[in-house]
């Protein structure tokens, strides 16, 4: 798995959390998607635990398996918290997700 996780600047003083999702480039094994969704839920508890505000994983646009599977967990999960598409003129169109942590 790659290990990227950036923070992009919101405001001054605050930063949203990024986790690139992405398997480092060729791993194809059948629990590709197993190991994805391991380190959203991970990334996101993580992320609760800090107290932070919002976090964004990419995810890329690929099938939108993965996508549809982290918005299934969120809806199911953490019904409190509100996802959407992250800003297109940085992810493309359903590139990736942002998440709302509301407690």
């Amino acid at each position: 798995m790659k290990g990227n996780i950036t923070k992009r600047e919101k405001s001054p003083g605050k930063r949203t959390r990024e986790v690139d999702l992405h398997l480092r480039s060729g791993y194809s094994h059948p629990d590709a998607i197993e190991r994805q969704l391991a380190r959203f839920r991970g990334e996101l508890e993580s992320a609760v635990r800090r107290g932070d505000r919002e976090i964004i994983f990419i995810h890329g646009v690929g099938s939108g398996r993965l996508r549809e599977e982290i918005r299934k967990i969120l809806y199911h999960d953490y019904p409190s918290f509100i996802c959407q598409d992250a800003p297109f003129s940085r992810y493309g169109f359903g590139g990736a997700t942002l998440v709302i942590i509301k407690k």
